[in-house]
This record gives C-alpha cells, structure tokens and sequence, in this order.
C-alpha cells in the first residue's frame, strides 16, 4: 500500500463515518486545502504529500490531537512518515499537540512570538511582552487571552498548550523574524552560537547529517525539558538543513 492510497482509505472511511460532513468543512477542520483533500480522493495527486498535510489528515480524521499517540496508532506507510518526520522530535511523557486553531491564530509574526513566550515553562509577563513587541504585541496578547489559547495566572502569561506543533509553512514564515533575535554584538555574553556550513554532498552524506542533528535535537531537549535546567532565560535554537537549490517557480523570471 502507498502513502496515497492509506490516505485515500483513511478519508473514505471518515466519510463514511460521517456522512454529514462536506469536503470543505473536513479541509477547514485539517487545514488541508480542498483541492488536494480530492485529489487524494480521486488518485490524482502526483507525488507524497508533504508531511504536515498528512499529519493534518491524520490528525482530523482520527480526531487525535496528540502528536506521541498518533505515532503509536498510525502503522504503514502513513505511521513510518509521521515516525520518520516527527518522532525525534518526541520524548517521553511530552505530549505534542497539533492545533488547526493555532495555526490559524498564529501565522501573523507577532502573535506567533507572543503565544512562544508564553509557552515557555515559565510563561512571560505583560512588561517583557511590551518590551519586545510594544503596543501590537499587548494588542495580540488582549486576542490569544479571548480565543482562549492564553491564561492569566498570578501576573504570569502562560499558554493553554504548552507542547504545540505548528504546520511547517507556518513557521517557515516566521523564520526571518525569528533570526532578527539573533545578535551578534552579544557574542562575548557568551549565551549565543553561530555557523553556517556548505559542501557537496552525495545522498548518504546528507543522511548523515540528519541523523547527528536529530540525536542533537532529542539531547537538546532533554536538557530544555529538565527541572535542573529551569531558569528565567527566554532561550531559542534554530535547526535547520537543505540544499542550495533554489525552489522552483512557476512562469517565466522577468
């Protein structure tokens, strides 16, 4: 069985579970576009859809938001890509959340920082907020109080879901901003790191490196998820990896 074809029974089968429910309103619940929702439907996508659309589906149709359960229950092609994509990412007893309402809520820059923040173990408060993001940020903080994805707890701000996962095209999108915190002038601080590195590789050369970095990603979290670690530093790390090919556009470059 293909990646298509277990998506195309899984979306089958919710149909038929739920025969009131309409393409579209199935495409609003998965953050999936309609248009790909069909031709998954009808054998007609070319290529495996991207991981976060899958998991979107998945995540839908199962109505399971819980990134380590859906990794346990899904087997196939459609659990060895959720394994593959979104297991390193995953430690014990910490349970990732996929929310189609967060990511709808935070794909504008400020809000995304403000709700990050707040997801931090210690939450944040009204003045840190205000100093990073000034007045649109207590604007966004006001919105993500009354969608209620923000509480208020003794003057700290913390977020209802802790452990989130976001669409990758999401986020993607907030990476400009995110690396304008970088700063170098602070490198005798001693708190950041920087480098970037290009070669040409083969296939299993690029294997490699994802399998060193994913074993980075899980150590790494270790340490952010300890109580021996916990502190009042708003800390953020960047992994990234791809090749210098540029994406392709459609039409002509004037």
């Amino acid at each position: 069985m293909s990646l298509t074809t277990q998506l195309k029974e899984l979306v089958e089968n919710y149909f038929l579970q739920n025969p009131h429910m309409s393409m579209n309103a199935l495409a609003n619940k998965s953050g999936v576009g309609a248009t790909t929702l069909r031709r998954i439907r009808n054998d007609s996508i070319k290529g495996d859809p991207a991981p976060h659309t899958v998991l979107g589906i998945v995540s839908s149709v199962t109505n399971e938001k819980r990134l380590s359960v859906l990794i346990k229950k899904c087997e196939g092609p459609v659990g060895d890509l959720l394994k593959e994509t979104f297991g390193p990412y995953l430690e014990e007893g910490i349970q990732h959340q996929y929310s189609d309402d967060l990511n709808s809520s935070l794909k504008d820059s400020t809000s995304y920082f403000v709700y990050k923040l707040s997801a931090n173990r210690n939450g944040t408060d009204r003045q840190e907020l205000q100093e990073n993001y000034g007045r649109l940020g207590l604007k966004k903080l006001e919105d993500l109080i009354k969608a209620g994805l923000i509480e208020e707890i003794n003057e700290r701000l913390h977020a209802t879901r802790k452990n989130f996962a976001l669409d990758v095209n999401v986020v993607a999108n907030h990476l400009p901003q995110l690396v304008s915190h970088y700063k170098p002038e602070e490198i005798a601080e001693g708190n950041n790191l920087f480098y970037t590195m290009s070669e040409s590789l083969n296939e299993d050369g690029i294997q490699k490196i994802k399998e060193i970095k994913k074993e980075s990603i899980k150590k790494i979290m270790n340490i952010m998820q300890s109580p021996f670690y916990e502190g009042d530093i708003a800390y953020f790390t960047l992994n990234m990896a791809d090749t210098l090919k540029m994406p392709k556009i459609k039409g002509e470059l004037q």
